[in-house]
Parts: structure tokens; sequence; C-alpha cells
């Protein structure tokens, strides 16, 4: 018999055991389930997805990129084994165009911002972000928005592969917007730029392309830049400006130099002067290099140097015009354009009426500008042509200025005249200002001009007029006053002077000048000589007219001066005479009368005429002298002897008897006169004088 009460009461024991088996057996199996699908989600690229179970059904979460990824998500979990039902409960992130992202570096700093299309993608991207630069410090990565819309290719990998430029900078940007990427920053070095620019522009990650690349290279100080011509090439080195200055400057160089054969070997830099400014000097420098076949033009900063030989004058000219036209806040430091070469080197500052003119050449403008302050420093006001050229072939600059300068100081002296040079030769010519310039000159020209140069000079005195000279015999001596026309002929009658007057002081004023009439120096030798037969007088010539005054020492000298002058002075000379006679002195004694014709033989000596026995003129002032000393004692008898070496007694008493008749035509009364035997009487003359003695003894 069934006993059914008995079994009613085991079944809540039942009960109990199927929740207990229920409970305790579900919760490993959902999560063998959980597990199974975190993996299949994982292996077909779906993580964003994540599934939780209730026992076997399935509830799937999370924010999908795409539609087709949910359907994706829904179908696999439904395939998979074990699975129930599965309730799809995921969600669309929200689309974002474009789909940006940026990480910006400022030193050790880091930050990140934009969207990023899963948690996955941000993880991946803060850790390459973490491995940048040791210390890195890391922001924004919380603030990264999940969002769709990210563009095809491999998004990690390319901000991955963007974060690893910045590396490169101390600091920088990049930016991808959708599929285009953009870096900006400044590289710290040449290197650094360069690798930069390489992996950018070729290593660009598959899908993406490159946007903007906005690095900025160094900062270079001085910025420079340099053109070089040789042959039918020209060779850029250096830096160039931002922006498009290169195809600027390559049109400015096949301008200036056409056809030419362009190496660019120009780095792009930062810290150029503005680029405007930059190129019109750029422009200005090659303008000037199209004139050098060979040649070299630079900048560095706002200095701008050019380098080079000139083909010709008219390139030189155009080069050293052009100087002066430099763009506005540059300037030219250096000038080294060699100019043409001339054979033979040849120059000159002339000096006429209408001032100054320079000719010829110059080895350099730095030397013709010294060359020029000196001359305008010695012809103060003096209007200036100047017509030289700068040349090479010459002199070196420094010994060329300082014996062109040395000279112009010497003409400076001259009236009119000219310096010149050819070669290492100087010639100076002209007429001196004056007879202290024209002395000044001479002794100048004594000593070899500096820098090893020869001098060759013709320099001529001052002409003067009237011509003015002056013999004055007073008791002081004689004065020389006036002109003469050459030193030659001032020493000559300097030496006359000296010894026609017995030896009297000289006192020498007169000057070296031209202007001297036809015959002027007979006519002052000849005023000379009878100048010497007077106690006082003065000898005054005016052009060609000569005015003879002053004191005879006997009546009869008088006309015997008028005489002698009229024959001696040349056919051009007019004689105007003015003479008185000596009032006759008292009578002395023999003694005082012998002392004083002693004196006069002491001081010289009576010459005669090519070895025979007639008197020379020079001789007649002697005579004369002794002639007013005898006649202070009139009543002494006066022996006269003359001995000659070398010549017979018959010759020694002719010219004794010469004498005695001299002093006869003086006024001696022959009575008085005793013509004795030589005496032994040796006198010394200068040399090349004819040697002579005369004894006077009065008893």
């Amino acid at each position: 018999m069934c006993r059914w009460r008995a079994w009613w009461k085991g079944l809540p024991f039942l009960a109990v055991l199927i929740a207990a088996a229920i409970v305790f057996a579900r919760a490993p199996i959902e999560q063998t389930l959980a597990t199974r699908a975190d993996a299949l989600l994982l292996s077909i690229g779906e993580s964003w997805a994540h599934a939780r179970f209730d026992g076997r059904d399935a509830i799937i979460e999370g924010e999908a990129l795409s539609e087709e990824a949910r359907v994706k998500v829904r179908a696999e979990m439904a395939q998979m084994f074990g699975v129930g039902r599965v309730d799809d409960r995921t969600t669309l992130l929200p689309e974002r165009r474009p789909f940006t992202f940026a990480a910006i570096r400022d030193g050790s700093k880091l930050h990140l911002e934009g969207y990023v299309p899963s948690s996955y993608a941000r993880r991946r991207i803060v850790e390459a972000a973490s491995q940048m630069t040791p210390g890195v410090i890391v922001t924004g990565a919380k603030e990264l928005v999940r969002a769709r819309g990210v563009p095809a290719g491999d998004f990690i990998g390319m901000v991955v592969f963007g974060i690893q430029q910045l590396a490169r900078m101390p600091a920088g940007r990049i930016t991808l917007s959708d599929d285009s990427f953009s870096i900006e920053g400044r590289a710290p070095d040449f290197a650094a730029y360069d690798e930069l620019e390489v992996t950018v522009r070729t290593d660009l990650p598959v899908d993406f392309k490159l946007a903007r690349f906005a690095v900025l290279p160094p900062v270079v100080s001085p910025f420079v830049w340099s053109a070089t011509r040789e042959g039918d090439g020209v060779t850029l080195a250096g830096y160039i400006p931002l922006g498009d200055a290169r195809r600027a400057l390559l049109d400015l160089v096949r301008a200036a130099v056409p056809g030419a054969a362009i190496s660019d070997q120009l780095r792009l830099a930062d810290g150029s002067p503005p680029a405007d400014g930059w190129l019109k000097a750029v422009g200005f420098a090659l303008s000037q290099l199209g004139r050098l076949p060979d040649g070299k033009v630079s900048l560095s900063g706002t200095t701008v140097a050019i380098d080079g030989k000139a083909p010709d004058f008219a390139a030189y000219d155009t080069l050293a015009g052009a100087r002066r036209s430099l763009p506005e806040g540059y300037t030219l430091t250096r000038f080294a354009v060699e100019p043409p070469t001339v054979a033979p080197f040849v120059w000159g500052v002339l000096r006429g009426g209408n001032g100054l003119r320079l000719t010829g050449y110059a080895p350099s403008e730095d030397a013709k500008r010294l060359v020029l302050d000196a001359i305008k420093a010695g012809f103060p006001g003096v209007k200036l042509s100047d017509e030289m050229r700068i040349a090479a072939g010459g002199p070196p600059a420094e010994a060329w200025v300082n014996a062109t300068v040395f000279g112009v100081g010497q003409l400076a002296k001259l009236r009119t005249g000219a310096l010149r040079g050819n070669g290492a030769a100087l010639s100076l010519s002209g007429e001196a200002l004056d007879s202290a310039a024209y002395t000044t000159v001479q002794a100048a020209s004594t000593v070899p001009p500096p820098g090893g140069f020869v001098l060759e000079r013709d320099v001529r005195p001052p002409i003067v007029s009237p011509y003015v000279f002056g013999l004055r015999l007073d008791a002081d001596g004689l004065t020389v006053s006036g002109f003469y026309p050459t030193p030659e002929e001032h020493e000559k009658l300097v030496a006359a002077a000296r010894a026609d007057l017995l030896g009297v002081p000289v006192n020498d004023v007169s000057a070296v000048a031209q202007g001297a009439p036809a015959g002027f120096a007979v006519a002052a030798q000849a005023a000379l000589m009878e100048l010497a037969r007077l106690s006082v007088g003065e000898a005054r010539f005016d052009d060609a007219k000569l005015r003879f005054s002053g004191t005879a020492l006997y009546a009869g000298a008088v006309e015997q001066i008028r005489s002698n002058l009229t024959r001696a002075l040349p056919p051009n000379f007019t004689l105007e005479l003015a003479l008185d006679v000596v009032v006759r002195p008292a009578a002395t004694d023999t003694a005082t009368c012998q002392k004083a014709i002693d004196d006069v033989l002491a001081r010289g000596t009576v010459s005669f005429l090519d070895g025979g026995a007639a008197i020379a003129p020079a001789s007649r002032g002697l005579l004369d002298h002794i002639a007013a000393a005898a006649v202070g004692c009139s009543d002494a008898v006066v022996e006269i002897s003359v001995r000659q070496p070398g010549t017979d007694d018959a010759l020694a008493t002719e010219r004794a008897r010469a004498v005695t008749a001299y002093l006869v035509e003086a006024g001696i009364s022959p009575e008085r006169l005793v013509t004795g035997a030589p005496a032994a009487i040796a006198q010394s003359r200068p040399e090349g004088a004819t040697e002579a003695g005369l004894q006077v003894i009065v008893r």
C-alpha cells in the first residue's frame, strides 16, 4: 500500500537539494562562459564589447564603433557553444567628424587631447607617450574621448609614430585630423631637422598623408649666405630663410648670370633678417656677381662683401659706384674687387692756373683716398679735377701712397708743375712759388723718396719781374741782395767778391729766381770788379738797367770805371753812373803809409793775364787801394817789385813796371816810384789761380 503521506513529507527536503544544486553549479558555468566570450571578442577584434551571463543567457554590453560591429558581436556570441539566449545591450559611440587627436610637448610635459576609438587605443597611446623620454609627464589621458569616425588604417600606430617624432624636439605638436597628419615645432639642430624631415616625408604609416610639416630649423647667427661664380657655374652656400625664398633666390641667380649652372648647397635656417629686405640685399649682391666672371658675393647678417677681379674698367667703375646704392639697412663691409691690370702703371698730379688735375692710375681706393686727403690738406681751396682710375699692376699700395704724398708735398711749393710716376720712378717739374720754396724743394730732392722710388727733378726757380739785384759795399762789408739766376753763377759771384774785395765780410741775402736779362752774369761780374775800386758804393740792377754809384778812390778812376763798364756790359744793358771822389787824406809818415799798404797786400795780391805782364782787371781794386794808401805819404819813395815763381827776372821786372805804370795813372808821381829788383815774396793763391807776389816798400 502506498504511503503517500510519508512521501509528501520528504518534498521540502528535495526542493532544498535541487535549489542548492542549481545555486552552486550556476556560478562556475557563468564564469566559464564569460571567459570564453572575452577571448572570442578579442580574437575577432571587437574588444570594445563585454559579455556577462545569467545562467547560459549572454548579456552583451559596450559602446560599438559601428552597427556592423554590433551585428558581428551578436552573431558570434549566438554561435558560441553553451550560450542560450543573447541579450544585446550595446550602444553606438558618438561619431566625430573630423576625428582629431593631438599631442603637445613642452619640455618634459606631454599633453594628450582629442578622440580615441577604444580604451585599448587609449592604453596603448599612453604607454607609448610614457616611454617617449625618460621622466616625461603625461597629462590628458583620462580626458581622451572615445568616439566613432576613426580613419581607416593603423590609428594607434600613426599616433605612436607622431609621438616618436616629438621625442626629437624639445617642444612641438602633432595633430591628426582624420587621415591628415601635421607636425610643428623647432629642431634643436640640423641633424635632428634632417632626420625629422626625411622620416616624416618618407616613413609615414600607410593610409595617412602629410598635411603640414611646420618644423622650424635651428636659429643660426650670423645668418650667412654666399654665391661663388667660377666659369659657367654659380655655387650657392650658407643658409636660406623660411618660406618661398629659395624659388625667388634661384630666379635672381638666373637673371644675374643667365645660363649659369646652379649648384644649390643652401640650408633652410631660421634667424635671417626680414625676408623681403634679405632678398633685396641678395639681389643687389647677385647683380654685382654678374659683372665678375670669377668672383664671390656674401652676406653675413646685414653686411655685404664682394670679392673678385673686374674684367675691364667699365665693370670696375660700375661695381665701385654700386657701393653707394645698397638696400636700406645693409652695409658693405668688404669690397675686394681687383681692378684691371695696366702696363705701364703711370699717374700724375698736375698743377696749373686752373687748379689741380689727377691723372693715370692708383693701386686701390684706399690708397687714392689717402693721396686725396694729402692733396686737400696741402692745397686748401684749390679746385681739383679727379681723372685717376683704380688699376692693378703698379707698386705696392703703401709704397705708392708714401711716395706720392712725398711728391705732393713738394708740388705744393710750386706755382705750376707736375708730379708724375711710372712704375717705381717719380719725376717732379715746374716753377717754384718763391726762392725759399725752391731751396726747400732742392734740399728735399737730395733724399730718395720713400718706398724705394727714384726721383728725377726739373724744378725751376720762380720768375720775378722786375729782376732786381744789388751789390752794396760799405764799412761793414759787401751785402748781396735781390735775385740770381742759378746757384752755380751765384757761387762764382760770391767767390769773386771775396777775392776782388780783398776778403771783406759778405752778407748774402739774395735768392735764386728766373727772369734775369740776357748777359746778367757777365754784367754782375763787371759791376763787382769795378765796385772793388770804390771806398763805398753800390751796383743795383733793375732788369737790364745798372745804376752804379759810390765814391772812387781817386779822380781818374771815375772815367776808367765808366769806360770799363760800358765796354764790359752786354749790349742790352744800360748804365747810369753816379760817382764822386774820396777826399784826399791828410799827410802821414812813412811808417803809417807802409802799414796801410801792407794791410792791403795782406788781403790780396796782383794777378796778370795769360802769364804775361798785362794786369788782370780783377786786380784793379787792389792797386787802387795801394795807390790811395801811397797818396798819404807824398814825400816818400815807393819801390815796386814783383816775383812770380817759375818766371825769370826779366818778366818779373816787366810786371813790376806794369804795376808802376798803373800807379802813375792812379795819380802817384812817377818821381816817387822806383821799379826795384824781384823781392823774395811768395804768397799762396787759391787753387787754379795765377800765383804772383807784389812787394811795395815805402822809403
